[in-house]
């Protein structure tokens, strides 16, 4: 994964009514690493399909796969270096309709996408949006869509004037 050089300042961040809506914007890629399945397994989901070679084997998969969690970390992380340090979100609220279609495995080349749905009209310099996503694997196929309800603020924020 790669990281913007500088995080975007403050004053720089985008508010609400500058977030351009219904446009797709590529977030780049990230190859899955089969020390980062175990390790992430290990540490966060210590299921035996993410963690034991042997066993995972003889699962349902066939073989070693990466957590649901990894994957959505996977999409968290190039959405955020890639699109959200430019926006001056405040939080966000809610994961909906989060699918895992298909496994990830150690090799596999992830590639996001997300575009923003909508941005509600702003209430005390604050604004909700929805965004939708997905990672598609080396294969052209999705591994995992979502959308996501985020809080943002507005160019009336308290917070934005005293920048």
């Amino acid at each position: 994964m790669t990281a913007p050089d500088q995080p975007h300042a403050p004053a720089d961040r985008l508010p609400a009514e500058q977030i351009p809506v219904g446009v797709e914007v590529e977030l780049g890629s990230h190859t899955v690493t089969e020390e980062e399945v175990l390790a992430f397994g290990r540490d966060w989901d210590p299921q035996y399909f993410h963690v034991d070679e042997d066993a995972a084997r003889e699962s349902d998969f066939g073989g070693l796969i990466a957590s649901g969690i990894h994957t959505l970390a996977v999409y968290q992380r190039l959405s955020v270096t890639q699109v959200l340090t430019g926006y001056d979100i405040v939080a966000g609220r809610q994961l909906r309709e989060v699918r895992f279609l298909r496994p990830v495995r150690p090799g596999d080349t992830l590639t996001g996408s997300m575009r923003v749905e909508r941005i509600d009209p702003a209430v005390n310099g604050r604004a909700m949006g929805v965004s939708s996503g997905q990672l598609v694997n080396q294969h052209g196929k999705q591994v995992l869509t979502l959308d996501v309800d985020f809080v943002i603020r507005s160019e009336t924020s308290p917070a934005r004037q005293r920048r």
